[in-house]
């Protein structure tokens, strides 16, 4: 059962940033990690979804995350469910990202 990293890297400004749909016949239980190095803050969406395009319903907090520069958003223990995934979006390219996982049989 592969576990580990789903996506690192920058995220892209206001663009969804899919980090992979949990297989079928597993579930996962994933950390977020997220820190802002621009000079400003900035603004993230969180979503756990079935579609690499997600509506509010499937957004994890209930309004948009703010970030001061320098600041770090962290989050563990999100379980996902067969055909999940972690969709981020922010409004720059400030924000650093790891969503890792383990994964296992349903």
């Amino acid at each position: 059962m592969p576990s580990g990293k789903a996506w690192s890297g920058t995220l892209p400004a206001s663009t969804n940033q899919d980090t992979g749909a949990t297989p079928a016949g597993k579930v996962r239980v994933a950390s977020i990690n997220l820190v802002n190095f621009g000079s400003s803050s900035a603004t993230v969406n969180v979503y756990i979804s079935t579609n690499s395009s997600p509506t509010d319903g499937d957004l994890l907090e209930r309004k948009s995350l703010t970030i001061a520069s320098g600041g770090v958003f962290i989050r563990t223990g999100e379980i996902l469910g067969s055909g999940e995934r972690i969709v981020l979006f922010a409004n720059s390219n400030s924000i650093a990202g790891r969503v890792t996982y383990f994964e296992e049989n349903a």
